[in-house]
């Protein structure tokens, strides 16, 4: 395990950097909470991914999520605020969540500028791939100041794209406006969204098979950077294996980047796409 005594490293659930990662940068996830027929459940603490999926699939009901608490922030970052070891926590769009706010007041309460908070503007593998740099730059013994630049720059160029099989749960929780979740329920076509440079979520283009969407996804990808040698990449998918396997092939095919990091997304992001998804981040 890389050593991260010098700055201790945070994210949210809502990142879903898988496992592997986590134990390599010694990364501490605070969890949102999952709310199902009225119970609520944290994040991958008392509910894993594959009983979310397993449930997304049975219930009546639509779930939702809550954000962080500040108190919840509170208790984590506290210990180490106490022994004086420097805080980076990267979140959730602040669009998509008031996650990193309260990460925010935690800081105001306990009165540090030990905390560094960071805005990713994405979510799933698209905040999960900042983390994982974050981690690589902690654990080669970057200096703070220098992460945050190098966090900032790589923010402003940010890339995220994704295929849903329907727009229904965003609609539902507010990230997407009913007009334009009507796309997708029209002629069965295929939705592309895309985050926005402000954090946001749009639909970015609308195509009429899974082949042409992953295909569209690529090809945006290219348009977006030309070199992906010393470029990694994320692709995340909603309990969809095989697709997201198929599209790993042409995305190493096609794009040839560095490395691809692949994952599936967990239960606070899973919320809001349901299953039959997968998106490209970097």
């Amino acid at each position: 395990m890389a050593s991260t005594a010098d700055i201790k490293l945070f994210t949210d659930s809502a990142a879903d950097v898988p496992a592997a990662y986590l134990d390599k940068y010694d990364i501490s996830v605070v969890p949102l909470s999952v709310i199902f027929d009225g119970a609520e459940y944290k994040d991958r603490v008392d509910l894993s991914t594959d009983e979310f999926y397993q449930k997304l699939a049975s219930s009546s009901q639509l779930p939702s999520t809550n954000q962080v608490n500040p108190n919840a922030f509170e208790d984590a970052f506290g210990p180490f605020v106490e022994e004086g070891t420097a805080i980076l926590y990267l979140g959730i769009s602040l669009k998509l969540s008031g996650t990193v706010q309260s990460a925010q007041i935690a800081k105001d309460t306990l009165d540090t500028e030990d905390i560094h908070i960071f805005d990713t503007r994405s979510a799933s593998l698209g905040e999960g791939i900042q983390v994982i740099r974050a981690g690589e730059m902690i654990a080669s013994g970057k200096k703070l100041s220098e992460i945050m630049t190098t966090l900032d720059h790589h923010r402003s160029h940010s890339f995220g794209m994704f295929l849903l099989d329907s727009l229904t749960h965003l609609v539902k929780g507010g990230r997407l406006s009913k007009t334009q979740g009507l796309v997708g329920s029209l002629l069965k076509i295929k939705p592309l969204l895309s985050f926005l440079p402000d954090g946001t979520i749009t639909v970015v283009e609308k195509v009429r098979s899974q082949k042409k969407a992953l295909q569209t996804i690529v090809d945006r990808a290219q348009q977006h950077c030309e070199n992906f040698s010393d470029l990694d990449v994320a692709i995340a998918h909603t309990n969809a294996p095989e697709m997201a396997d198929q599209f790993e092939t042409m995305v190493k095919e096609q794009l040839q980047p560095k490395s691809v990091v692949k994952g599936i997304v967990g239960p606070t992001i899973g919320t809001h796409t349901g299953p039959g998804g997968v998106g490209l981040f970097f």
